[in-house]
């Protein structure tokens, strides 16, 4: 095989799932939401364009990794293969580590976010609303970076926060009867999960 085809080596796989665009609305239809994560405005995540962490200047939908990590959910290591290759996402039917022109045009195409697949009239919305007003992304990023460099420190404000975002959490998936993991394309990710690349100490929240 030359550079021109895919070596099928998973790199891309491994490394996480396809934000999604507006172009693959349609692709709701195969990928549950179950499978979804949504990252919210704020919430630093890497950009191949700047190869570094970048906070979010919209939030966006991608298909979540595999338990806590980010190795997409559909890809099957066995065989080197994406088991929903003929639903694939812009991201993925665009990517080719040879050439990143493509995927890099892809990245700025429209993105897929929660206002575009739920109706904001609805009690679910209400509950994005208040998750959103309640626990802010980017207060909690300036808190756990202030934090930062001691091992074990977290301060009063922040852990408060994490505790009841952790409670609305928790109430809200015992009522409609989910994992924490199906809630993700409605609420995101935990904020200690979120925050825990700046602060490692915020790792102990995962045992409560």
């Amino acid at each position: 095989m030359s550079l021109s085809t895919c070596q099928r080596c998973g790199t891309c796989c491994r490394k996480g799932g396809p934000a999604l665009h507006l172009e693959d609305l349609q692709l709701l239809d195969d990928i549950p939401m179950s499978d979804l994560v949504c990252l919210r405005r704020g919430e630093l995540a890497f950009d191949p364009r700047f190869d570094s962490l970048q906070p979010l200047p919209r939030e966006l939908l991608k298909i979540r990794g595999k338990e806590m990590g980010w190795e997409c959910v559909y890809y099957s290591r066995e065989d080197k293969s994406c088991t929903i290759y003929g639903h694939r996402p812009l991201e993925c039917r665009s990517l080719f580590c040879a050439d990143n022109d493509k995927i890099l045009q892809a990245m700025d195409a429209p993105g897929l976010s929660r206002s575009d697949v739920i109706d904001n009239k609805s009690g679910l919305w209400g509950c994005i609303a208040d998750h959103e007003k309640l626990f802010p992304v980017e207060r909690a990023i300036r808190l756990a970076k202030s934090e930062a460099g001691a091992a074990l420190a977290i301060c009063p404000e922040l852990d408060e926060m994490i505790r009841l975002e952790m409670h609305f959490r928790q109430s809200l998936a015992e009522k409609v009867q989910a994992q924490d993991t199906d809630l993700w394309a409605y609420l995101g990710r935990p904020l200690w999960l979120v925050l825990s690349p700046l602060n490692r100490s915020l790792l102990r929240y995962e045992r409560m």
